[in-house]
């Protein structure tokens, strides 16, 4: 008997043994574990009955994760099928059932590969087609639509059994909903809902068909089928919402009797199932009130949704958002709406279409009340500190006292719900385990004991047991009768803490004085930010509320109390198109006052070009090539290469938003082959021509470095001559002015020039070196070789040689190095450096 039921063999016996065993073993288990996975998921999610259901539950990653030991053994048993019952006929199904597997472990490939597979080998036609189904929802949820159609159309040619073709029609239906094609969705689900047996799945298509009908506007085919919904059985949540929607399309809507409706709300309202779904009932009332207008009563139940709100995150966020779009759309109070989309993007789940909108708008309105709250609070201030002073002492006082009595109201609300919320006291807490304890006097209870020690300390602190324990001052009492003695000490905390609140009061009122504007520095700082709020503030209303009238409003009380904005320009353009747009005669007005006020601002060019913006940045856009070019030059060393660059960019385009980068470019290559007087020059100069450049604050440190490089050169002992040489030349003698007083000694200089250099057109001069010494200067050598030669030409000639018994200093030296040198005076150092860099 064992020989004949060999896998090996292909006998009835044989086969018969390996079906029932690979079915109800191997097979039946692989499949109860991937059904447990399908069921997690089905369970953990939380529909969104307000849009159209999905036709499969998406795979949650987290659920599959916890269950990823439930999967794999359904692989391994499916495989053990496969394996071990190799002539069974559950090989082809086991197959199809590791493919699905491998589809909720969202390995896509790999189950495309096994559902080919299995069409490739396999001769069970009801599990190739099983596999093809499930191959096309693989494909859909791998973005691969086109093979999904494919496989689609192949199916329609084949002959399913009807499970099979059921799965087909959802999965179609499925297809056609990725593609937002309802038409199509509707007809696949309206030809699987016949093939399906009575239960929560006939129930949920039958609801996803009236949610396509409704939205479609086919009232009467919703209705029928949210009945339909109703009658198959399906779980309470379900049924009512099919409920809800079926009233919304046919009861409600079709009713004139306003009375009926309400009375229809009112009725499911009481009805205990529906306690956890109030919200979503005064939700419904309150959006059948905006249907017919009545704004009060929508928001009083948009309110009470929240407020009857348990666990419906999403529930709870359409109902703020609602009351956001209302103050938002209709009421304009903009600071509430911000306060509902606050309150909306905290509970609005990421997965509904519209997040991404809600959030922007979310952004918007936190801007625009940052605003509003900023002129607010700056012009309160600003009128504070215009007030007399007593009369402002008085009025802080006040608020100081509102603001303690409505932290008082707060605080003895909480502390109410939270005995509500409790229903019991500290004293209750004690009694409880007293008789739990089973002691029958409080003090033999080491619990109740602690307790209230706890409670002790917690009202009283930490006091030591003595006599007068509730005083602070022991040594300051007197003898007295047991009853003053009572009401000294009733009254002396009383005292004590009137102290303390007034002082607490004294630093608050303190903290309000620092606050207010009262010098001319802090009113100008409070103007500017009111100025600067009210620009933001226009912007918003022109560019991202799209409230013309607001903006304009706001942009003309910005120009009358800051007549001199500096925004003026800009203002005036935005109300000229504006006004324009609103065909108001004021647009005329705005382009005048541009036109002769702000010439050469570039709005009014814009005004008068209006593809001068494009072509400025299109010119901006070729500058900064030229730029890129001459910077590469520049850290190339090639600065004469790159100021050539520069200067036929400038030349030959007029001014951009790239002249400041070009131009301090310029003034870093002559920094580096000019003399440090001139690069100092420059860049101040720079500064003052562009005030408005994003580079003053680089140009600026680098004039500071270069005003302290000579002095940090002096502290340092020494200076760092620059070993470039490469540069415009200088002879320099230094001499005694002790010994050699002779006014006349630069001119023997030129004659000496004239004689015998008379072609290099070289000019002398005198300059003071220090108290004790001076120098004379021979320019300009162009190079390290004439500047040389002109050296050894002197020492060949004895020029000096009057002059044996003094002691002078000659040496050639660039201009840039000059610069340094006469700066540190640091003649010895320089020295060294021309025997080391000439001489040697």
């Amino acid at each position: 008997m064992l020989a004949s039921c060999s896998s090996e063999k292909d006998t009835l016996v044989s086969k018969t043994y390996h079906n029932v065993t690979a079915h109800y073993n191997a097979y039946f288990y692989a499949n109860q574990r991937l059904k447990e996975v399908q069921q997690a998921i089905e369970t953990s999610f939380q529909p969104n009955y307000d849009r159209i259901l999905n036709v499969f539950t998406p795979v949650d990653t987290i659920i599959v994760s916890s269950n990823q030991d439930k999967l794999d053994d359904a692989i391994k048993k499916a495989a053990a099928a496969i394996q071990f019952h190799k002539n069974s006929d559950w090989v082809d199904d086991s197959y199809v059932l590791i493919g699905k597997v491998k589809f909720y472990q969202g390995k896509y490939e790999a189950a495309i590969q096994t559902f080919k597979y299995v069409n490739s080998i396999s001769d069970d036609e009801e599990a190739v087609h099983d596999g093809l189904i499930a191959l096309m929802r693989t494909y859909i949820e791998y973005g691969e639509m086109n093979n999904a159609i494919a496989v689609s159309d192949f199916l329609k040619k084949e002959s399913l059994n009807k499970q099979n073709q059921q799965n087909l029609y959802l999965t179609r239906a499925y297809m056609y909903q990725k593609r937002n094609d309802l038409n199509n969705m509707v007809q696949n689900l309206a030809e699987a809902v016949p093939l399906m047996s009575l239960g929560e799945g006939s129930a949920k298509i039958y609801f996803i068909i009236g949610q396509i009908y409704q939205t479609l506007g086919f009232d009467a085919e919703a209705h029928n089928n949210y009945l339909a919904c109703v009658k198959s059985n399906p779980p309470y949540e379900l049924s009512f919402y099919a409920s809800l929607k079926m009233a919304q399309v046919f009861e409600l809507a079709r009713s004139n009797d306003l009375k009926k409706v309400r009375r229809y709300y009112v009725k499911i309202l009481k009805d205990r199932k529906n306690k956890e779904f109030r919200d979503k009932i005064y939700y419904e009332m309150a959006e059948f009130e905006m249907k017919q207008g009545e704004l009060d009563p929508a928001i009083e139940y948009y309110e009470s949704s929240l407020a009857a709100s348990v666990g419906n995150k999403r529930q709870k966020a359409h109902s703020y958002l609602k009351l956001g779009l209302i103050n938002y759309d209709t009421l304009k109070d903009f600071s509430k709406a911000k306060a509902y989309y606050d309150s909306t993007m905290m509970v609005l789940p990421t997965d509904e279409p519209d997040y991404q909108l809600i959030q922007e708008r979310q952004q918007i309105l936190e801007d625009f009340v940052t605003q509003l709250n900023t002129i607010s609070l700056q012009d309160s201030l600003l009128t504070l500190s215009n007030m007399d002073s007593l009369e402002l002492s008085v009025l802080l006082d006040s608020v100081i006292i509102r603001q303690e009595r409505l932290a008082l109201a707060k605080e003895e609300k909480r502390l109410k719900e939270e005995t509500q919320f409790s229903g019991k006291s500290i004293f209750d807490d004690a009694n409880t385990v007293v008789a739990q304890s089973g002691a029958t006097w409080y003090f033999y209870n080491t619990s109740a004991v602690s307790a209230g020690q706890s409670e002790f300390i917690r009202r009283w602190g930490n006091r030591t047991l003595e006599d007068n324990w509730r005083r602070s001052n022991k040594d300051a009492r007197i003898s007295v009768s047991n009853e003053e003695l009572v009401d000294e000490d009733e009254s002396e905390p009383e005292d004590e803490a009137t102290d303390d609140i007034e002082d607490v009061r004294t630093a608050q009122k303190e903290a309000f004085y620092q606050t207010i504007p009262f010098s001319i520095q802090q009113k100008h700082l409070a103007d500017s930010l009111i100025e600067l709020s009210y620009y933001n503030l226009g912007n918003i209303y022109n560019f991202q509320l799209k409230e013309k009238v607001n903006a304009y409003q706001t942009f003309e009380t910005l120009l009358s109390r800051y007549p001199a904005t500096e925004y003026k320009p800009e203002l005036l353009y935005q109300l000229y198109l504006i006004y324009t747009e609103l065909s108001d005669p004021g647009a005329q007005k705005c382009r005048d006052q541009l036109l002769n006020d702000f010439p050469n601002s570039t709005f009014t060019k814009t005004l008068l070009n209006p593809q001068y913006k494009q072509e400025y940045d299109a010119l901006a856009e070729k500058m900064q090539l030229e730029y890129k070019t001459a910077y590469e030059l520049y850290q190339g060393y090639y600065f004469d290469s790159s100021l050539f660059v520069i200067n036929r960019a400038l030349n030959d385009h007029l001014e951009n938003s790239y002249t400041d980068n070009l131009k301090l470019l310029e003034i870093l290559n002559k920094g580096q082959t000019g003399n440090l007087y001139t690069y100092r020059f420059e860049l101040q100069k720079f500064l003052t021509d562009f005030p408005e450049s994003e580079l003053n604050e680089y140009a600026q440190k680098l004039l500071r470095a270069a005003h302290e490089l000579p002095l940090q050169l002096a502290r340092l002992g020494g200076a760092t001559f620059d070993q470039n040489l490469n540069r415009d030349h200088i002879f320099v003698i230094v001499y005694s002015t002790k010994t050699i007083r002779d006014g006349n000694f630069a001119s023997e200089f030129d004659q000496f020039n004239q004689q015998n250099l008379a072609q290099q057109k070289l000019t002398s001069s005198s300059l003071i070196f220090d108290e004790s010494q001076a120098m004379v200067l021979v320019q300009d050598f162009g190079d390290k070789g004439k500047a040389l030669s002109y050296y050894e030409t002197l020492q060949k000639q004895g020029f000096l040689n009057d002059y044996s018994d003094q002691q002078f200093s000659t040496f050639v030296i660039t201009k840039k190095n000059f610069e340094i040198f006469y700066q540190t005076k640091d003649l010895k150092g320089y020295l060294s450096f021309f025997n080391n860099f000439y001489l040697e």
